[in-house]
Formats: structure tokens, C-alpha cells, sequence
């Protein structure tokens, strides 16, 4: 089965409408469940291919398909706006899953966030979408939050129906995108702000491509989460990594007055802490990763389909056909610039390109393309949280996929020694800020490497295996 691009546009609507409590124990009410067999996601190659600028296979990256699997962490997906006419609507609904094409949903999920099937068991529900219109240039009203409302309902009877059935006190990653990303916004506020034991179960909270984490200047937590914070390292768990995306020299578009964070009524309803207040507050946005120097895009990912390249895989990556950096033009004005950046003669094609003549591209910038754009990113510091706080590793001796590393010692004052049981490739060590400050290549299954010239402190090991898996460690320098 191919899988498209999918455009997925949050828009806005008047008029309520009201359905029936959606049934979760009803596999037929989830695009992925783990119980749910035959589905796209059930057996789908995860496999890597890097292809170069000659749209030559340099390399796979193995990555095992664990959406059926126990491992001990689990993926919670919530989707965007995926409607077949998004443009048909006009006033503000939520709309019934009768309306609703399940075979868009599933390629779309799977291209956006199937990769986070590597982690553990899959769980994405359908849900009553709202239409577009209602939350673009919608009034802040009791018809808004009461539409938005019964979207929330189903994607929190589907949550509580997982945590209820199937969580059994497994890690917790939960990632969205859109009107899916302000829903799970809610979810965090209203199960997880208040709760410690269930916010010590979260690896992170993915809200991609949504406005949705500020705070007044440096402080991280205190708008949509009382408690909940953004992330502000890379390892750090039980916090909250949000982008957004748009072509560098693009201006960032300011916030939109219609959405959900303005509403007093979602205070009301208890899905929001407090609402913006755009006299004292400012986004917040990932800037761990890629910070406000403009470097290249590591693996843009895009499904395979019927590109010729690529090999047998499941997703193709370019590297470095692009590059990106973390702006900020004012306090509500915030995202990644990418920019396109081939080489001569390369013939791998823009895929952001088709973005740029969108009718919502001055304001969306490349929207549909954020998983595009940063997943590699976002795997990378996921793998980096589960090796401080997942159940299956730990700090010094991590054990995933049948491998075995080991960092030692920890804390160490001018040496490393890293032992594997499988070929080491790559070694990259960085600072808490984020920035490559070491990087050693090889070919060998045990390493002693110096490390007099770096920083005391706190730093990072990343370690890549010929396999293609990669292992992450935090390392302590006195």
C-alpha cells in the first residue's frame, strides 16, 4: 500500500453538533491498536534508506517494527485534521467518523509518526474531528470550546481506556500533530498536570506543529501546564518538545487569535492552566537540537512509495539536502527556518517545495512537512530520555534490540571506554546547550577514548552501531 502526502490543514467553523460516546473497546474506533492485526502498521518496514545526491543507497539504517510488542514503552498517537474536503466545511462541528476516510488516517499516521513504532506498541484512535473553521477565525466562545470539547471526550475515553486496559505501567510516549496537538495539549492538562505517578510514566509529550507551550520569559512551565514543562535538555523526561516549521526568510507569522489557548472556557473545563496573555508571555519552541545557527538538516525522512531509489525500505532520508535553524522573531513569533540547500546537480527532489504554493503557506508555513523535517531530531532525544529514564536501559549498560553497551566510567575525569558486543561506527559527544563538541569514527567493539580537552560538567554520548542502531548515555566529567 502507497503511501501519499496527505495535506493536513487545521481550519475553523458555527453550529454544534452532538454524537454518541465513541466505544474503545471497539477495535474498529482505532486506526492502530496492538490487538488490531492486518493493519498498515502491523509488519511495516521501519527500514532506513539514506539516499545521495546521485540518489544512490549509502546506507540502511535496521530498525525493528515493535507496534505489536511489548518492550515496556508505548506510542500514543493523536492525528491532525485529516478530512476529505477541507474546504466543504463552513461552519463549526465536530464530525462523525461515517464522514471520515479510516484509509487517509492510516497512511498519513504512518507516514508522519511510524517510525515511533521502533519504541514499543502503537496506539492511534480515530476520533470526532472538529471541522476547520473551528479553530481559524472562530470566535472564543462556549460553541468553541463545547465542539473542540467533544473531540477531546473521544481522545481521552481512548487514553484512560489504554491506561485502564493495557498500560500495565509502561513508558509513555505521546505525540501529535495539529488539531491533534492542541487535543493532547488538553490531555496533559487534564490527566497528567496534577498527577505525579502518571507524569513520571511519560518519556515526553510530542505537540507538533501547534502553538501551544508559553510561559512568561525564562520559565519553562506555568501556561497551558501548571506543572508540565518544555524540555530544556536533551534527555530530559516528563516535559514537553513543540516546533513548528517555515521556509528561511519566511516571516513568522503571528499568533492566531482564534485558538484554543485564548479561550477562558477551556479554564473552565479545566484543559487549560490559564490563557495567553500576549502583553507578558512568549512561545516556546525545541531549540536543544538545532539552535539559532543555521547548520544541516540531518535524514529529512519521507515514506517510500514508488520512488526508484531507496532500496527495500519502509522511509527514505537525504541528508543534509537542507539546513535549519531555530528562529525567533518576536514573543509570539517563533519556528524552525529550513532552508533548501542542494548540491550541485543533485537530483534528490524538494519535497518542500510543493508546500510553498499552498493557499496557507504565509501562514503555515511548511506545516505538513514538520515530522518531515524533525523526527530524526526527535528520535534522537527520545532515544536520549529512555536512557535516562526508560525501563528497558539504563545510564552506563544499555540492553535494546539484543545489544549490549557499555559506558564506563561514569563519572570520569580524562578517559572513556565504551565496550559492545556489536562493531562501534560512530561516537558523537555533546554539551548540555546541545552542540557537537567531539566526534569519533570507527570500526571496533571496544574503545578508549580521551576526553581531557572537554568541558567539566554534564555531557552526552551518542553511539552509533554498524547495525544502525544507536545508543545514547549522559556522561558526568569532574
Amino acid at each position: 500500500m502507497k503511501i501519499k502526502n496527505i495535506i493536513l490543514i487545521v481550519f475553523i467553523l458555527t453550529g454544534t453538533s452532538s454524537f454518541s460516546q465513541l466505544d474503545y473497546n471497539q477495535l474498529e474506533n482505532w486506526a492502530f491498536h496492538p490487538t488490531k492485526s492486518r493493519t498498515l502498521i502491523d509488519g511495516y518496514n521501519l527500514d532506513i534508506g539514506v539516499v545521495d545526491e546521485n540518489l544512490n543507497t549509502v546506507k540502511v539504517f535496521k530498525i525493528t517494527n515493535n507496534s505489536m510488542t511489548n518492550t515496556g514503552v508505548d506510542a500514543f498517537f493523536v492525528h491532525p485534521t485529516l478530512l476529505p474536503d477541507l474546504f466543504a466545511y463552513t461552519t463549526r462541528e465536530t464530525i462523525p467518523l461515517s464522514e471520515q476516510q479510516s484509509w487517509i488516517i492510516a497512511e498519513s499516521i504512518v507516514g508522519q509518526a511510524g517510525l515511533l513504532a521502533k519504541y514499543g506498541r502503537f496506539f492511534a484512535p480515530r476520533y470526532r474531528q472538529s471541522s476547520p473553521p473551528t479553530y481559524l477565525q472562530s470566535p472564543l466562545d462556549l460553541t468553541q470550546a463545547e465542539v473542540i470539547g467533544e473531540s477531546y471526550k473521544d481522545i481521552k475515553a481512548a487514553f484512560l481506556h489504554y491506561l485502564k486496559n493495557y498500560n500495565n505501567g509502561n513508558k509513555i510516549i505521546l505525540a501529535s500533530h495539529s488539531q491533534g496537538a492542541y487535543l493532547s495539549a488538553m490531555l496533559l492538562r487534564d490527566v497528567f498536570d496534577n498527577d505525579p505517578d502518571i507524569q513520571k510514566q511519560l518519556v515526553t509529550a510530542i505537540i507538533g506543529g501547534a502553538q501551544s507551550a508559553y510561559a512568561v520569559p525564562y520559565q519553562f512551565k506555568g501556561g497551558w501546564w501548571q506543572n508540565i514543562p518544555i524540555c530544556t535538555e536533551m534527555n530530559q523526561c516528563n516535559c514537553v518538545m513543540t516546533w513548528r516549521s517555515y521556509k528561511d526568510g519566511q516571516l513568522i507569522p503571528p499568533s492566531n487569535a482564534s485558538m484554543p489557548y485564548y479561550n477562558p472556557h477551556f479554564v473552565d473545563k479545566n484543559l487549560l492552566y490559564r490563557i495567553m496573555n500576549n502583553n507578558q508571555d512568549r512561545f516556546l519552541q525545541d531549540s536543544l537540537y538545532y539552535n539559532s545557527q543555521l547548520v544541516p538538516l540531518r535524514y529529512y525522512l519521507v515514506p517510500k512509495t514508488d520512488q526508484p531509489y531507496g532500496g527495500n525500505v519502509g522511509f527514505i532520508a537525504f541528508d543534509s539536502l537542507y539546513q535549519i535553524k531555530f528562529q525567533r522573531d518576536a514573543a509570539t513569533k517563533v519556528g524552525f527556518a529550513v532552508k533548501h540547500t542542494p548540491k550541485p546537480n543533485d537530483q534528490r527532489p524538494n519535497y518542500l517545495l510543493e508546500e510553498e504554493s499552498s493557499p496557507m503557506f504565509n501562514y503555515q508555513g511548511y506545516h505538513h512537512k514538520d515530522y518531515n523535517i524533525y523526527t530524526w531530531a526527535m528520535m534522537e532525544q527520545i532515544d536520549m530520555k529512555l536512557a535516562e529514564c526508560g525501563n528497558k536501559t539504563g545510564l552506563n549498560q544499555l540492553n535494546y534490540n539484543s545489544h549490549l553497551v557499555q559506558v564506563f566510567p561514569n563519572p570520569t575525569n580524562n578517559t572513556l571506554n565504551i565496550k559492545s558486543d556489536k562493531s562501534i561506527s560512530n561516537i558523537e559527544i555533546f554539551n548540555v546547550q546541545g552542540q557537537l563538541i567531539k566526534t569519533v569514527k570507527a570500526q571496533n567493539k571496544e574503545l578508549n577514548i580521551s576526553i581531557d580537552e572537554l568541558p567539566s560538567g554534564l555531557l552526552f554520548v551518542k553511539i552509533d552501531l554498524c547495525t544502525g542502531n544507536r545508543w545514547a548515555s549522559k556522561l558526568i566529567k569532574e
